[in-house]
């Protein structure tokens, strides 16, 4: 390929990236545009972000609808109530087409449209809030109420759907949440149509001919969503801190840091790639691990260690969505950390894996025999701390090197020690009293 045919390549290619947008928009004047938005899966707060993206768009184009493809069994609330104010605040008139199902937080987003359409074997109602009480109740039904008041529906059928207690005479009785058919949701004014694909609701609406504009998520948003999940976010908080409390009880920097490290990485870039999140939680909480870090290097635990804890905290909390839903991820995760972190310990410390996640170069002496190992006879023999015991470190005697753990206490290197427990694959020290 000559230099001259190349440069004109790459000149017709930049110039019909530029020219594109201007190139459809003449195409599709005078024809009418509608713009869809697929809302698939877990309610969650990059769907809410993608979704509200996806509205700015269509008005940028100034679309002459946008159609909703709702299939979902629900989610977030807190997304839920985001999207139904974008619908709401919506310059453009919105149209949801429920393909399957519109259950719990989904309900929500289709009834705070004007117009709702549904598939044949499609339903819409369950909106159970959780945690199920009084306030909570209340709240959600009142957006409920709301959203079908605002849209001519009646608003008994919409509460019925979140509260218990609501009765509605010959569809749902005291005691149970309701839940609708299309052929109900038809004829109690809910579905305006039931139609059995896209094709046949774009025509129904009088959009046969139009140009039609379809938005997915990328691949990026697509992460996002799944990482922010209420059942994905507090496992990899999880994670992150149990991976974080394995790396301080070895030595050196191995599998269990990169793993805590990768962990929480996901979790700040994906509440960052959501928008939910700004940059200053996540600098708060690399200072907490900087100040950990330095806690590591001094005796004790002290002012450093505190605030390093604290900071993790903080940036944590203020990551998420809202401070009570990064309060909610932080407690589950304390929760499980505080009742597996003993059995993982005990685990790790009875069957030696702890020495797995070490990627160092230290040495440590062994007997000839293995059978020594169970043999050794090392309590009252005095050594030397080689490594930074806190609590786990190595340790010298008669010249070889050892797994050793302190009492609990900071032992520094260069400190003498004194042997109080021979366990076989490691042995507990403490500091030699003068």
């Amino acid at each position: 390929m000559s230099k001259k045919l190349f440069i004109l390549i790459i000149t017709l290619t930049i110039a019909i990236g530029i020219l594109s947008p201007v190139l459809v928009g003449v195409w599709a004047e005078g024809s009418k545009t509608v713009y869809i938005i697929p809302v698939k899966g877990e309610i969650t707060p990059a769907m809410a972000t993608f979704f509200k993206k996806s509205i700015k768009d269509a008005e940028s184009i100034k679309a002459d609808a946008i159609l909703v493809e709702l299939s979902t069994f629900g989610g977030r609330a807190d997304a839920a109530l985001d999207m139904k104010e974008a619908i709401e605040q919506s310059e453009i008139p919105v149209i949801v087409y429920i393909t399957d199902r519109a259950v719990s937080a989904g309900a929500l987003i289709a009834i705070a449209a004007p117009r709702i359409i549904m598939a044949p074997g499609s339903h819409i109602g369950s909106a159970e809030p959780i945690p199920y009480s009084a306030k909570v109740v209340a709240a959600i039904r009142g957006e409920f109420e709301a959203a079908a008041e605002r849209n001519g529906k009646d608003k008994t059928i919409a509460a019925a759907m979140v509260d218990k207690d609501v009765e509605v005479a010959g569809l749902s009785p005291k005691g149970s949440l309701l839940d609708i058919t299309a052929g109900t949701a038809k004829e109690y004014g809910y579905a305006e149509e039931i139609l059995e694909s896209r094709q046949k609701v774009l025509d129904y609406l009088g959009f046969k001919d139009a140009y039609i504009i379809e938005n997915q998520p990328d691949i990026l948003t697509r992460l996002a969503q799944f990482l922010t999940k209420s059942n994905i976010a507090p496992f990899l908080i999880t994670i992150g801190i149990i991976s974080i409390i394995i790396e301080i009880f070895t030595q050196g920097f191995g599998i269990a840091g990169i793993i805590g490290i990768s962990s929480l990485t996901l979790y700040f870039g994906a509440n960052l790639l959501a928008g939910y999140s700004q940059w200053w939680p996540i600098i708060v909480f690399f200072m907490g691990i900087i100040l950990l870090i330095v806690e590591f290097f001094i005796p004790g635990f002290g002012l450093p260690g505190i605030s390093g804890i604290i900071a993790i905290f903080i940036g944590i909390i203020f990551a998420a969505s809202d401070p009570v839903r990064g309060m909610i991820n932080l407690g589950i995760a304390l929760g499980v950390v505080i009742l597996l972190t003993p059995i993982l310990i005990l685990f790790l410390k009875r069957f030696g894996t702890l020495r797995s996640f070490v990627l160092s170069e230290t040495i440590v002496g062994k007997s000839e025999n293995p059978m020594d190992a169970i043999d050794r006879r090392l309590v009252g023999k005095q050594g030397i701390a080689v490594t930074t015991l806190r609590p786990s470190g190595i340790v010298e005697i008669d010249g070889k090197r050892f797994d050793a753990m302190s009492q609990g206490e900071y032992i520094s290197p260069g400190t003498h020690v004194k042997v109080v427990k021979d366990k076989g694959l490691s042995i507990v020290v403490a500091k030699e009293q003068k």
